[in-house]
């Protein structure tokens, strides 16, 4: 047995190296945020009577459905009730994410054959990515627990806390490992895994607008962090059900990794055409071939929530109007129900960042997987880059359109106001400057750096978001939050300059230059 996981140690320090700025983010970001919501709870309810008053403002359809009930009025209490969502679903993303990347997606580009033709055991990899996944969640709770002890939040409420959301992190993770093992491609295994924590966090919404407790959710990871009821009499017994299923998942994906060939899946691969079709003789055909899954996906899914959210917002505007620090934002802009929908588009917006980062390293893992046989051939590497930014602009550009005019169609029909679709429509066509700068930044990456491309990336974006938080807060002067391409896009400033969208089309164009001009400078997949 010893000899299958042999240099598996070996192996999690060369996961752990190769992941550097990846594993930082990863192991700061919760206590980080954790932090800051405790801060800012601290400041807007001092008294226990604001806490009694906010426990009553937060009774709405969006706010319960996204969180829960909560179970303790205390800062304690709220603060565990604001973060345990977001602490599971960032938890899993990165969880997810590592573990296909060391697994399916070594195999796909054939690290995983060279590792084991050497010394390494044949259930060493897995065993590599699983183990280093749950130290990293581990140390990422432990750093939480401290932060919130430090904070004055009480240790056994944080304990019970901080091992909700590893819990259900690590399950998370788990999972991805078993679904690698059906597909042969790492997209394919990806989009599995994020489209199946997409059903999970549907049903956990599900639930909580139901108000009924369905047997369910006890194998729901998103529902541990409440199921524990931190600062709410603890039961930490609930821990077995996470310890039992995370237990058997990591027998089946060992199991299920040494019952198949390498580089196979479990999911038989559908055979490919003999010869290409004619439509995929050019740059422009790869690239939509390379693209297309990616952008459809987010197009339909905006399409569809967008239009939800416009019909659904006269059920959702009392979380807005329950909110004092709003109230100039809401005369300014006509209304709750106006103000409602621009905060959630400025939301949305901010959001589809994340679609063009997930384009732009579409580029670069082209590049490395087919770069050098693409510039082989007669093919410049700006058109290459070119190709790419069809989508990472253009599909960014039309999945804001979509979502505007779905979000005004849906207001229209669900609220009556005949002049929500231009209104919403031009709302959302404003912001797109603002996320074409991100695109800049991030082929500025692809140009310089590229191995360090997506941690800069995800981390720049990071960055943004915490200074956001951070300006509404009042913790940083408004100069160092307009280096934030939200900043000139954000709703909550009562003035915005006129120019703001040429100044970020400007800053865009040079970034975007810079980073092309640098990719023909430098070797191919540097």
């Amino acid at each position: 047995m010893k000899r299958y996981f042999h240099s598996t140690l070996s192996l999690m320090k060369l996961y752990l190296r190769q992941n550097r700025i990846f594993t930082l983010v990863w192991l700061l970001l919760p206590g980080v945020w954790v932090a800051i919501n405790t801060v800012s709870s601290l400041v807007l309810f001092p008294t226990p009577e604001a806490l009694e008053e906010m426990a009553v403002s937060l009774i709405d359809p969006l706010t319960e459905a996204m969180h829960g009930p909560l179970l303790d009025i205390s800062v304690a209490g709220f603060v565990t009730w604001r973060t345990k969502v977001f602490l599971v679903l960032l938890g899993g993303i990165f969880s997810i994410i590592f573990m296909i990347r060391h697994t399916r997606l070594a195999e796909e580009q054939g690290k995983r054959e060279l590792l084991g033709a050497n010394v390494t055991g044949s259930l060493a990899t897995l065993a590599a990515a699983l183990v280093s996944m749950v130290l990293i969640n581990a140390l990422a709770a432990i750093l939480t627990f401290f932060a919130m002890i430090a904070l004055g939040l009480g240790s056994v409420g944080s304990l019970a806390h901080c091992l909700g959301f590893f819990a259900a992190s690590c399950v998370l993770g788990i999972l991805a490992g078993v679904i690698a093992q059906f597909f042969v491609s790492a997209t394919a295994a990806r989009g599995m895994s994020f489209g199946l924590l997409g059903l999970l966090f549907g049903l956990h919404i599900m639930w909580n607008v139901s108000g009924r407790h369905n047997p369910l959710a006890f194998f729901n990871p998103l529902e541990w962090p409440l199921l524990i009821h931190p600062f709410a009499v603890e039961r930490f017994h609930l821990l077995l059900i996470p310890l039992a299923l995370g237990a058997v998942l990591m027998v089946l994906s060992l199991w299920l990794i040494a019952r198949r060939d390498v580089g196979a899946g479990l999911v038989p691969q559908r055979a490919g055409r003999a010869f290409a079709k004619l439509g995929l003789r050019s740059l422009s055909a790869l690239a939509w071939r390379t693209q297309r899954g990616l952008f459809l996906a987010w197009f339909c899914f905006y399409a569809l929530f967008s239009f939800s959210l416009g019909y659904a917002s006269y059920l959702m505007v009392s979380a807005v109007s329950s909110a004092e620090a709003l109230a100039g934002l809401i005369e300014r802009l006509g209304g709750v129900d106006r103000a409602f929908l621009s905060l959630m588009l400025y939301v949305l917006g901010m959001l589809i960042s994340v679609y063009v980062m997930m384009a732009a390293g579409i580029l670069r893992r082209e590049e490395a997987a087919k770069g050098e046989t693409i510039l082989s051939m007669p093919v410049r590497r700006e058109k290459l880059v070119w190709s790419h930014m069809v989508y990472i602009f253009g599909g960014s550009a039309a999945i804001m359109l979509m979502s505007g005019l779905c979000v005004g169609l849906g207001a229209v029909i669900g609220t009556g106001d005949g002049g929500a679709l231009s209104r919403l429509f031009l709302e959302m066509a404003g912001m797109i400057p603002a996320i074409w700068a991100i695109g800049g930044v991030a082929l500025l990456l692809f140009g310089a750096l590229p191995k360090w491309m997506s941690g800069i990336s995800y981390g720049l974006l990071t960055l943004f978001v915490l200074m956001e938080i951070f300006w509404e807060q009042q913790q940083i002067p408004a100069a160092l939050y307009a280096l934030s391409p939200f900043s000139w896009i954000t709703p909550l400033k009562a003035v915005q300059p006129t120019a703001a969208p040429l100044a970020l089309c400007v800053v865009t164009i040079i970034l975007t230059g810079a980073g092309i001009a640098l990719f023909r400078r430098r070797d191919a997949e540097l």
